[in-house]
C-alpha cells in the first residue's frame, strides 16, 4: 500500500508542478516586449490623436480620429473637412468642403502615416533599449524606447515612444529632428482596441 501511494505520490509531481507553471504564466505580467509586440499585432483600433507641431515662432495644435485595420489600412478624419485613407502605399484625400478626391505618395504624408501604430513601432529600439518611468506622463507608469526613423526627413529624425505599462496602450510619441530638437508631439487618447472594424471605413 505504501508503494502504491508512493508511486501515484511520485507520478502526480511532475503532472502539479507543469500545472502550476502554466497557470503562472496565464496570470504573469506580459513583458515590455510582449507588451509592445501585442501592440504592434492589433487587428484593429480607434483613437483620437493630438498632434503638436513646434516650430522657431510658435506650437500649431490638430486633434483628429484615427482608425487602423490590420492588413487594410488606415484612416484619420480631420474634423468634419477633410479624410485621408492609407492603404496600398499612398493616401486618398477626401476634401469634404470641395467635394474633390485626389492621391498622393504616402512618403509625402509621413508625420500622419508614421503615427499609425504598425508604422510607428516597426522602427528598431536604440542601443539604449527599453526603459521605465513616471516623469513625464504624470502618475502614469510607462515604457519608453527610442528608434531612429529612415525617412530621409530633416525633421523626423528619431522618436521616443511612450506606452502605458498598466493599461497596455500608446501615450504619446516626441519626434526630433537631425539636431535632436523637440519638433513633433503625438499624443493618444481614449485608445480603444477592437476586434474588428468596418472595412468600408477604408474605401
Amino acid at each position: 500500500m505504501r508503494k502504491k501511494l508512493l508511486l501515484v505520490f511520485l507520478v502526480s509531481i511532475p503532472v502539479i508542478l507543469i500545472s502550476l507553471v502554466i497557470i503562472l504564466r496565464l496570470t504573469a505580467e506580459p513583458t515590455n516586449e510582449e507588451i509592445i509586440k501585442a501592440l504592434k499585432e492589433l487587428k484593429a483600433y480607434k483613437a483620437k490623436v493630438e498632434f503638436v507641431v513646434i516650430n522657431a515662432r510658435d506650437e500649431e495644435r490638430q486633434e483628429n480620429v484615427q482608425y487602423y485595420i490590420k492588413d487594410t489600412g488606415g484612416r484619420i478624419d480631420f474634423g468634419e473637412y477633410r479624410t485621408k485613407i492609407y492603404k496600398d502605399n499612398k493616401v486618398l484625400v477626401k476634401d469634404n468642403i470641395s467635394n474633390k478626391e485626389f492621391y498622393m505618395e504616402d512618403r509625402m504624408d509621413d508625420l500622419y502615416s508614421l503615427s499609425f501604430l504598425n508604422n510607428l513601432l516597426s522602427y528598431p529600439i536604440d542601443e539604449d533599449g527599453i526603459k521605465e518611468g513616471q516623469e513625464e506622463w504624470g502618475d502614469t507608469e510607462y515604457i519608453e524606447f527610442t528608434s531612429e526613423l529612415f525617412l530621409n526627413n530633416y525633421n523626423l529624425n528619431k522618436v521616443k515612444i511612450f506606452i502605458d505599462k498598466n493599461e497596455k496602450v500608446p501615450i504619446g510619441a516626441i519626434v526630433y529632428d537631425r539636431n535632436d530638437n523637440d519638433r513633433v508631439r503625438i499624443v493618444y487618447k481614449d485608445f480603444e482596441k477592437l476586434k474588428q472594424l468596418d472595412q468600408e471605413l477604408i474605401n
